[in-house]
């Protein structure tokens, strides 16, 4: 899953060596593996799209892909500032 998300995100940005993907496994419920993205703050709006359409393709395509697998999978965006 987190290659699938790499190649996917890699793709969209004009960053690609700036683009990390954590696994962890959600807090809330033990079966949920949670996908954080971090992408280069130039290319947060990119991976969002207009009005997040982007971003809502690319969960829902994780997702599928996590129904074929029949694992749970929670798909986020990191967009905060990095502190200097």
């Amino acid at each position: 899953m987190k290659q699938l998300i790499e190649y996917i995100v890699s793709n969209i940005v004009n960053h690609p060596e700036s683009v990390t993907v954590t696994e962890s496994i959600s807090e809330e419920d033990k079966e949920t593996t949670k996908y954080l993205i971090k992408v280069d703050t130039e290319d947060v709006g990119r991976v969002i799209g207009k009005q997040g359409k982007v971003i809502k393709a690319i969960r829902q395509i994780v997702r599928i892909a996590a129904i074929q697998k029949g694992i749970r999978v929670i798909v986020d965006l990191d967009e905060e500032e990095p502190t200097a």
